[in-house]
């Protein structure tokens, strides 16, 4: 007998499962009356999208307005708007053209009223005005891009090279950005004359048509690691035991690991009198014409804490004075030349202390790259003076250096 009841309660349970799942999410219909349509439509054309705004219809129970209509990819475009809006945007357009949308209400019964047809005429998309302003510039190693993006729209710079053996084009980067003002490298590439695309991608799958150009970067190639060697450390500045205490963690090739870098604070005596920010000095082991250089910054701390905000490089190929730390007045000194000075920046352009976007985060994580100018000299010996850090602080961390240029043979 036991056994048969517990069947019985078993069926009973799986019938309200069952039951349960067919239950109706949301509000039962109450009524089959359709809404009225909205009235009074205004439309005003933007960039890529319009914004149609409207009188809504005196319902009660009015839920949205949900606009339909056909964007250039193929794809049916739908965008909906609660009853505390009278407006909307509707987005997605490529060039200008006339386009119908349909506007429906839509009642808490789901009952929709009869399509209202308005005609929009959305401007070009941003993308066409980023590529008609697009630059670029040969440069050590690859070519860098440069574009305004005035309503900083999501883009993808897509950039394509032509085989030579082939003719065909093959993908060799993709720049994902939504800066005001971008600035972008392709690097890697030999110094021979070659072809290569590139075109502008929205997240609508709108295109622009591709640019197609020959370029020749200039020669560069990665000053051997190997070679690197700190130099002495002031009196003033000491080492902080917290990343390996050593400076050869900014040259061991290992990124983006928190605990893998070079750390420096004031001493003792560096707290006394006159406050100088870290400086440290490396020997490169080979006089370079340095053409760039990428900067990983301390990762669980991007654009914070003693993360190098504003910095300056220097060099010389005096041995005697670049080991001689304790020299206050080392600037003044004609066998220092100033090779750059270096501002670190967030794509996103918001302040210190604020969230990371993911361009942020992904910028930093690639390490943030530094130009130094045409006319620097060859040196051998490099010296880093801080300015400032993102939080202000009087120390100094770097995860990792890597330099490109022109090795004097």
């Amino acid at each position: 007998m036991k056994k048969y009841q517990l069947y019985f309660y078993l069926l009973l349970a799986f019938a309200l499962l069952n039951n349960c799942k067919e239950e109706m999410i949301g509000q039962y219909p109450t009524d089959n009356v359709a809404p009225q349509p909205v009235s009074k439509v205004v439309v005003d054309n933007l960039p890529g999208r319009s914004k149609i705004s409207y009188q809504l219809p005196d319902e009660e129970d009015l839920l949205y307005v949900q606009a339909l209509y056909d964007l250039p990819s193929g794809k049916n475009g739908v965008t909906k708007t609660s009853v505390f809006s009278n407006s909307m945007l509707v987005k997605g357009f490529g060039k200008s053209q006339k386009q119908t949308v349909q506007l429906i209400s839509v009642d808490r019964s789901q009952n929709e009223s009869t399509p209202l047809n308005v005609e929009i005429e959305p401007l070009d998309s941003p993308i066409y005005g980023i590529m008609d302003s697009l630059k670029v510039q040969e440069a050590f190693g690859g070519f860098k891009l440069s574009w305004p993006n005035f309503y900083k729209e999501d883009i993808v710079m897509g950039v394509l090279k032509k085989s030579g053996t082939t003719g065909e084009f093959s993908y060799i980067d993709n720049f994902y950005s939504s800066e005001a003002l971008a600035q972008k490298s392709v690097r890697g590439l030999d110094s021979t004359k070659a072809t290569f695309g590139i075109f502008v991608r929205d997240t609508y799958d709108n295109y622009t048509d591709t640019l197609v150009l020959s370029l020749k970067p200039y020669f560069e190639e990665e000053i051997p690691k190997s070679g690197f060697v700190g130099l002495k450390l002031s009196s003033r500045h000491a080492v902080e035991a917290y990343g390996g205490g050593l400076p050869s963690k900014m040259w061991d090739g290992i990124t983006n690991v928190d605990n893998n870098l070079y750390y420096l604070k004031l001493s003792a005596a560096g707290q006394v009198g006159q406050i100088i920010l870290p400086i440290f000095t490396f020997d490169m082991g080979v006089k370079a014409k340095l053409s760039r250089f990428r900067l990983w910054q301390r990762v669980n701390y991007l654009f914070a804490l003693h993360n190098p905000k504003l910095f300056e490089w220097y060099g010389t190929n005096d041995a005697t004075v670049a080991n001689n730390a304790e020299d206050l007045n080392w600037q003044s000194n004609p066998a220092w030349v100033k090779l750059m000075s270096g501002e670190s920046k967030r794509p996103s352009g918001l302040a210190a202390g604020s969230a990371l976007t993911t361009e942020d985060t992904a910028y930093a994580k690639d390490g943030e790259e530094f130009e130094f100018p045409l006319d620097a000299p060859a040196v051998r010996y490099l010296r880093f003076k801080l300015i400032s850090t993102w939080s202000g602080s009087s120390n100094l961390h770097i995860n990792e250096l890597t330099f490109w240029g022109q090795i004097e043979k």
